[in-house]
Formats: C-alpha cells, structure tokens, sequence
C-alpha cells in the first residue's frame, strides 16, 4: 500500500505540474556556472615580433567543456609580451616568463610566454666595395637583420680577411692595406650568418711632406729631431718611403739623414728640407751662440714640501657618448698615451647619487633602447633603498655604468702603468649636489651608498677607492659646508666599521675663491678635522691670487691635510705652477682624458677629432696645453716629494721633485729662450727634453753628472724643460 499511495502521489504532482501556468509546459533549466579555465598551450616560446595561438577552454564543475563564453586576456608584462582579445601572443621584447592570464566569469587558467631574441637572418656591409692604399684604412659597417627585415643590435660579429697578407681587418670591422693586390673579400659573421664585401690595395704616391716642427733654434753643438710626415692625395699617412733631409746652409746647420739638426755656427734661420718622391717640405732653424753667464738654478734636497698623491684625470673617454665604431678603434690608443706618455696616475671617478634605484637604466642605454639624453634624465633620480639607512637593501642600487667606466677605463690603466712600475690612485666623488635631499638631509644616507659602492667595488674587483671625495662642488647645489663635514663624518665612520679605510677629500668648492670660508664652515662639524685628508678646490671663475693660493696651503698646513686643484678645463701650465708653489697641491686635474669633441678646449688632455656621432675615422691628438703639461706629469711619480729649488734670475722658475726610489726630476718653467745651469742633482745620468710653441716632446741628448757637478742645457725659446734622472 505504500508504494501504491507514493505512486499516486507522484502521478499528482506531474499532472499539476503540467496543469499549472496557464497552459505553458515550457522547461527553463537553471545556467551553469565556470568552474574553471585552461590554457592551451600551458607555455610557448616565441621570438621578439614573432606571434603565437592561445586557447582558452572554460570547463564546468564536472570538467566538460563549456561553449559561447566570452573571454579576456590579459598579460602581466606588456613590455615583454603582448596578447589580443583572441588569445594571440605578440613578443615586443626579449624576456620573461610573462604570465598570460584567460579570464572568464571569475574564472582564470594562465600560461607562461617566454619571449627570445629574433636571430639574425642576413647581414650586410657597407660598403659592398672599397679600395684602400697600402698602410691606409677604410671602416666597414654590419647591419644585422631578422626574418621581417628588422635591425638587430647587441649581437656579436666576426670579422676576417681572404687574405690577411693583403688586408687586414680588426675586431670593429676597421680595413688595413698590407700590401698591394685584391680584391680581397672581407666577412662579417654573426649566429651562421654571413655578409661579405671587397677590398682593393692599391699604391699611392706621396703628395704632400710636412716637416716637424716648423722652426727650431738650436745653440752652437746642439742637436734637435726634425720629422718628415708624409702624406697621399686623400691625406693618408704613407709610410716606408724614402727621405732625402738636406741643409741650405750646412756652415750653420747640418742635417743628416735621419733628420737630426744640429747647430754649427751662430745665424739663419736656414732652410731644411725633406724630399720625398719629388714632393718637399721644409723647417727654418736658428743658431745662437751660447750665454756665457747662464742662470743658475739650485736643487735642495733637504727641503721638502708636499708629496704627490696623483696627475688626476675624469674618468671620461667618451665610452658612452661618442660613435662606438670609432671609440673601439682609438680606446687603446688613448690609454696607452695617458700612462706612457703623459703620465696620468690619478683617475677620478663619479658615484652618482642616482646608483641609489632600484632600477638601472644603463642596461637598456647599451642596448640601444634609450638614447643618450633619455638615458641622461636618470642620472640623478634617488630612490631610496628602503627607510633605513642601517638596513641596506643590496637590489636598491645600480652599478651598470660605474663597473662599465671601470672595465672599460681603469682596469686597463692600471694594467698599463703597472707595467711600467707606476702606481695608481682612485678617487671616487659623489656628484648630484643640485638634485634631491636625501644624501644631503641625511648624512647616515650619504654613508649607507658609500658603503655599498665599496663593498660592490670590494666583491667585483678585489679592491676599492683609494680615497672619496665627499662632493663635487657642493656650492653649486644645495649643500653647505655643514652637510659636507656631516656626510663626510657619517661616511667615514661607516666604512672604517666594515674594514674600509679611503683618505677623504673636500670641500671642492668650483672656485678658490671661497674655498676657504666654505672649508672653515665643514671644519666645524665634529670629526671633520680627523676625517679630513685633503683640503680639494676648482679654478673656475675669477682666477685666485697669489695670497689666495698660499692661504689655502696655510689652512691646510694648521689642519695638517693635504691640497689639490682637481678641476678647471682650460687651465694650463702656468697654473698648475703656481698651484705646485703656492698652494702646494699634491694632486691636480685640468678634466677629462679625452672626448671626441673635433677641437681642442683645453678641457680634456685628448681630444678626438673625427669621432663624433656619425664619424668613424679617430684622430687622437695630444691637446695643446696637454702638452706642456707633459713635461710637469710625465716624470714625477705618485709619492714623489717636492723638494727646494732657486733660481737667479726670474725667468727660469724651477719645481723639483724626488720619487720614491730616489731619483731626482726637476722642470723649469721658461720665460724665455736661453740656457742655465742646474746644481745640486745627485751623481747619475739624466735625460733632458722640452716643449715650446714650435717644439714638443724635443729630446737633447743625455747628460753624466758627477757628484757636486752641475748640469747645463738651454731652452730655444719659451716653454716647459724637464730635467730627469735615467
């Protein structure tokens, strides 16, 4: 019975089921919901500009597949890889994994994009075809292209010769004719694609002959080195051809075939010309008979004034801006001519307060991403690690410029006066004193990015700055000498916890003039005058007098620090003379190493002609002032000690030095032509040269001076000689 009643019962509320409505017998079931989303494929790889299918497939709580949904897609880095509204990936950059995400109702699946490098399709040089002379060069430039005709950059290139024995060709892709013949092919390889082109070597005949120095004058017996440089219609450099030197007054003056001058009898000027391939160019040169009565100039060892602590240089050679063609071709050549022949042993180095973010903007800059300016406006943008300076936060700093200017400048530098048993001297200088406050407001902030400078600097390389410069030129910006002495303090404190000990330098203020007041204001600060090692100014502005100069080096002789000029572009030698005399520095700077500019401002020791953004054709030339210079930097070494040196008459005023091993330079500052004599030089032998306007890097012959003997030589005219010990 009970299954009868349950029968009936059911058969009622089907029949008033049907019934119910008004006759409608329409069935409306409920909308199911999505449970979930999957991705198909769950990862993909595609290249940058390439494309790639996702498909989103939204599944109900039972795992069917549910249709007629609408789906969003999104992706968790668009800089990397972007995706349409109908699953297609597009890659935009090289990285990831990016999270792809498909939304539907709530619900999400999510695939990885990985996003590679296009590779490189084809190569191209230009140009296809060239002729080149023997010892000439021509520059050959790749351009790398994808699949969709797209410029690559940042990839490595190959290059080589058919025949090297013809043409040669470097590692930036620069030609060099060997020898006459060709054509010869030149290939630029890059990921298993080659592009060639052609090169002809042909022979060239002489043009033009340009003898150096114009004029010389020479007493009676002495010699000087004319050189003849010869040169083809398009201007390049010939060599190995022959040179005929003749003397239009061989009773005044011989010439031999070397080119070596020397002077026979007083008069001229006579005429000396060099003959090559029916092509001359000539000299005057004038003899004078020598002065009887020379000036005397007397060395006192046993007085002894600074100690030299660096010929200072900044750390530019135009690694970022100029044509990086062009900057691979003469990096070396600088490098070798700041050790070997000027003689910088001091490298100044910026810590921009903008390494304190998280973010480095250098890296894109190398990729070409940014342009220079762009790159340029992060310079100075501080963020802050986090709100603790006692807490550093190693991700919050950027190194990418400071370890490339680094790789790139100073490490080879060093290898290079290390080889000649030169020391070397690293000064690192905060620099952003006119943008933000946090450095400036917080001297525990300053101190928390000089140490992670060092300990970057101690890990990467093995070693650290020499000394800090606490700020460059702070006057000019919102510091005073308060924040200057507070940041130095603070700084000092910190590295010496953590096992660093740099010499600290300040205040340098950008002109001598109020140096003082602004040095007597971070002397007040408690510390400062323990912390302080040397006492820094800049030459800008109104020049200092000589009781400016010699207050300086009182101030800092009471506080017992060193001084140092160590910025002002345009300075030359009669500046840093009385810079040595007066405010006895133990460093000094005029600026940058080399830039390739196409003139000579006198602010950088190089200028690079031919260089510039677009040109590929480096010209070093040693810079005007530079080459005065010279004959101050080139033979006192890093520690050497200024020692007494006299003079009797005003125009030969004489800075003598000791090195650490001993040996003794001194060099004259000439007023005028002429010779002297030169007293109290240990027993040895000593190699003497000079540059006047006429003349540079002139060698004279050695000189053997026994002991209490003196040494007499002469200067043609005024200038810079330098008397050192072999």
């Amino acid at each position: 019975m009970r299954y009868r009643s349950a029968f009936f019962s059911l058969v009622s509320v089907t029949a008033a089921l049907a019934c119910s409505g008004g006759g409608d017998s329409t069935f409306v079931p409920p909308v199911a919901t999505v449970a979930s989303v999957s991705v198909s494929p769950s990862a993909i790889a595609i290249e940058v500009g390439g494309a790639g299918q996702l498909t989103a497939t939204p599944r109900d709580a039972s795992g069917n597949p549910m249709s007629g949904r609408t789906v969003t897609w999104s992706s968790t880095d668009v800089s990397v890889a972007t995706v349409s509204a109908s699953g297609m990936i597009t890659g935009v950059r090289a990285g990831g994994p990016v999270a792809i995400s498909a939304s539907v109702d709530g619900r999400a699946g999510v695939a990885q994009a990985t996003v590679t490098p296009a590779p490189v399709a084809s190569v191209t040089l230009t140009p296809s075809a060239a002729t080149v002379t023997v010892g000439g060069g021509v520059q050959f430039a790749a351009t790398l292209r994808d699949a969709a005709g797209g410029a690559l950059a940042g990839r490595t290139v190959t290059w080589s010769s058919s025949n090297t024995a013809v043409a040669t060709v470097s590692s930036a892709g620069l030609v060099t004719g060997i020898a006459v013949g060709g054509p010869v092919t030149i290939s630029a390889l890059s990921e298993g694609r080659t592009g060639t082109a052609t090169i002809s070597v042909q022979t060239s005949t002489v043009a033009t002959v340009t003898v150096a120095p114009s004029s010389l004058s020479l007493l009676v017996g002495g010699t000087s080195t004319l050189t003849a440089t010869l040169r083809d219609a398009s201007n390049n450099v010939l060599t190995g051809r022959p040179v005929t030197w003749t003397s239009a007054s061989n009773a005044v003056a011989t010439v031999s075939s070397a080119g070596v001058v020397t002077g026979v009898a007083a008069g001229g000027p006579v005429t000396i010309t060099a003959t090559a391939e029916g092509r001359q160019g000539s000299a005057t040169v004038t003899v004078t008979a020598p002065n009887n009565n020379p000036a005397i100039i007397t060395v006192n060892g046993a007085q002894q004034f600074q100690t030299m602590a660096g010929w200072e240089a900044l750390a530019e050679i135009g690694q970022a801006e100029c044509d990086p063609r062009a900057y691979a071709t003469y990096k070396n050549n600088v490098l070798d001519r700041a050790a070997n022949e000027l003689g910088i042993n001091r490298i100044r180095i910026a810590l921009r307060n903008g390494y304190e973010n998280p973010v480095d903007q250098f890296i894109p800059f190398k990729a070409g991403q940014l342009t220079f300016n762009q790159w340029k406006v992060f310079w100075f943008q501080v963020v802050n690690d986090n709100n603790d300076p006692f807490v550093m936060n190693p991700a919050g700093f950027n190194w990418g410029y400071l370890d490339y200017t680094i790789d790139e400048l100073v490490v080879p530098l060093k290898q290079r006066l290390a080889a000649r048993g030169e020391g070397f001297w690293l000064n690192l200088v905060y620099t952003g004193a006119n943008s933000g406050d946090l450095h400036r407001n917080d001297p525990e902030e300053y101190a928390e990015l000089a140490l992670a400078a060092f300990q970057h600097l101690q890990q990467r390389y093995g070693w650290v700055p020499n000394s800090l410069e606490v700020i460059n030129e702070p006057n000019l910006g919102t510091w005073n000498g308060t924040h200057v002495g507070q940041a130095m303090v603070a700084a000092k404190r910190r590295l010496n916890q953590a096992g660093f000990f740099p010499q600290f330098v300040g205040p340098s203020v950008s002109q001598a003039t109020p140096s003082l007041p602004f040095f007597d204001q971070m002397m007040l600060v408690p510390g400062a005058p323990q912390a302080l090692n040397e006492f820094s100014y800049h030459r800008y502005g109104t020049a200092p007098t000589a009781t400016q100069l010699r207050g300086i080096a009182q101030r800092a002789a009471t506080f017992g620090v060193r001084t140092s000029m160590l910025e002002h572009g345009g300075s030359g030698y009669e500046h840093l003379h009385e810079d040595l005399t007066l405010a006895n520095v133990s460093a000094w700077e005029q600026f940058g190493l080399s830039f390739c500019g196409d003139r000579d401002t006198g602010g950088n020791y190089f200028p690079i002609y031919g260089a510039s953004l677009g040109k590929n054709t480096p010209d070093v030339r040693t810079g005007e002032m530079t080459k005065y210079l010279r004959q101050y930097f080139r033979y006192v070494a890093l520690g050497a000690v200024r020692v007494g040196a006299t003079s009797t008459e005003a125009q030969w005023e004489p800075v003598a030095f000791r090195n650490p091993n001993g040996t003794y330079t001194v060099v004259v500052k000439a007023n005028a032509g002429g010779a002297f004599t030169v007293g109290g030089l240990p027993a040895g032998t000593y190699g003497v040269d000079f540059t006047t306007a006429n003349a540079y890097m002139q060698a004279l012959p050695d000189v053997a001076v026994t002991a209490g003997q003196n040494l007499t030589t002469a200067i043609p005219a005024t200038g810079v000689l330098t008397i050192f010990a072999r």
